[in-house]
């Protein structure tokens, strides 16, 4: 589809930004709107007022902030409810992260939220008479503001957007009526593509489902369905085949290794460079060997945490108690990629198949495990204890029954993994459609005064 263009341009003066409709502006953010640094944190002190807080994680998973939201209980000051109360046409963007990747994540605030105030890490972005508010978060959404923030922001372990910075970024603003003309083209627009997106979402959620239970009653049940069957004595297992073992891990495991994890540069080391992982290396069962951080020049790696094929690696902790105990089998691995202390590195008896332990992990018997312990480790949040995972019990088929399983999954989930992963891919060339579109219609690369006015 041909999209129409404005019938004249000018040079912006900003190479990344290249030419704008001629009746544009470039202006700093100040000038078409009021920032606000909040310092609102998530704790309660006596004397302030009660209210309720709209954090960091309210502002990343939402493109709009609503009522209805579970917000967090905290407490402020009269003079930082005035400031930092939530008002119709207000945006919020994320103001620190870990990358800058995460920088200037926005939402809108489309009605007044009386008692609702804007939390630590956040800024409040105000628009001033004659500009739009729902303009003003489209434009954050653009590729064109979003390169400027990943260089403006600064750190090494946490990368963050000075005042100044934000402040001052120079920003294409369209004439007032065209404001918000763009801004309902984009939300129609957006709609449309964010409910294809869901459809996909939905189909990924079924597979992940199925594939969940094909691996939970393989590692569990086996394959033959007219085995005979014991009771395991233990409620969240039932039956198990009669000819299985049902030992601790202390019988299965070896030895469990934890690596190191240095203050590293925020960024993936290059091919020749050594990294360490992350804990996001092993989400949902799957090796990622992208996910790592470079280790400084100025430190010596440890050969012996040195990840290679064959290794099991377990997440002992992480930021999500649902990707705790998320469990792997590298197959194949870059080389000069470090353990973490985060992560587990398992070595398995011979009585078991590295990548059958790996499968039983990704069940539902494992999981439910996995769960009570983290939910029993006093004072670790979202940490797995190494002490409670040798208590676990693990179903033990026989040697060769294991690879028939293997077998039958690699097959089985194989499928699954293909329709999951084109599933993934049309997610993919969708939001590029979305983020092109609102970067195209923000800095006039495109004309939609006519198309909205014909919707």
């Amino acid at each position: 589809m041909s999209l129409p263009r404005y019938p004249e341009y000018k040079d912006s003066g900003i190479e990344s930004l290249g030419h704008v409709p001629a009746c544009w502006e470039i202006r700093r953010l100040k000038h078409v709107s009021n920032i606000f640094l909040s310092n609102v944190d998530k704790k309660t002190y006596e004397g302030e007022v009660p209210v309720k807080l709209c954090n960091y994680t309210d502002v990343y998973y939402n493109d709009v902030i609503t009522r209805d939201l579970d917000y967090m209980p905290a407490t402020a000051s009269t003079a930082q409810i005035a400031k930092f109360e939530l008002r119709r046409g207000d945006t919020i963007i994320t103001k620190d992260s870990e990358t800058a990747d995460d920088i200037a994540i926005s939402a809108y605030v489309p009605d007044d939220l009386p008692g609702v105030v804007c939390g630590y890490h956040l800024a409040l972005v105000r628009s001033l008479p004659g500009v739009s508010g729902r303009y003003l978060k489209w434009l954050f959404d653009s590729n064109y503001v979003k390169s400027k923030f990943a260089v403006l922001a600064n750190g090494l372990t946490r990368v963050g957007l000075s005042h100044y910075a934000l402040v001052n970024v120079e920003l294409p603003i369209a004439t007032s009526a065209e404001q918000e003309l763009i801004a309902g083209f984009l939300d129609r627009e957006t709609a449309k593509i964010d409910t294809l997106m869901k459809v996909q979402r939905r189909l990924i959620d079924r597979l992940t489902e199925k594939r969940h239970a094909v691996i939970s009653h393989a590692v569990t049940k086996g394959l033959d369905p007219h085995v005979r069957m014991k009771t395991s004595g233990i409620e969240w297992l039932g039956d198990v085949p009669a000819h299985w073992t049902l030992p601790t891990l202390r019988r299965v495991i070896q030895r469990i290794e934890q690596g190191w994890s240095p203050d590293c540069d925020n960024r993936q080391a290059d091919p020749d460079e050594w990294g360490v992982v992350k804990a996001g290396c092993v989400n949902r069962g799957v090796f990622i060997d992208s996910e790592n951080k470079a280790l400084p020049e100025n430190l010596s790696p440890i050969v012996d945490y040195e990840i290679r094929p064959g290794d099991v690696l377990m997440s002992r902790a992480s930021g999500s108690p649902a990707l705790v105990g998320s469990t792997a089998f590298v197959a194949v691995v870059r080389p000069r990629l470090m353990l973490s202390d985060k992560i587990f590195r398992i070595h398995v008896e011979k009585s078991v198949d590295p990548r059958y332990f790996v499968a039983a992990f990704n069940g539902h018997a494992m999981r439910t495990q996995v769960e009570r312990a983290i939910s029993g480790a006093d004072g670790l949040a979202n940490n797995l204890p190494k002490a409670s995972l040798m208590d676990f019990r693990f179903p033990v088929p026989p040697l060769k029954e294991q690879e028939s399983i293997i077998e039958h999954l690699i097959h089985r989930t194989g499928q699954m993994d293909s329709l999951i992963k084109e599933a993934e891919r049309a997610i993919a060339l969708l939001q590029e459609r979305r983020t092109a579109l609102i970067s195209a219609a923000v800095t006039g690369k495109i004309d939609v005064r006519g198309l909205a006015e014909a919707a």
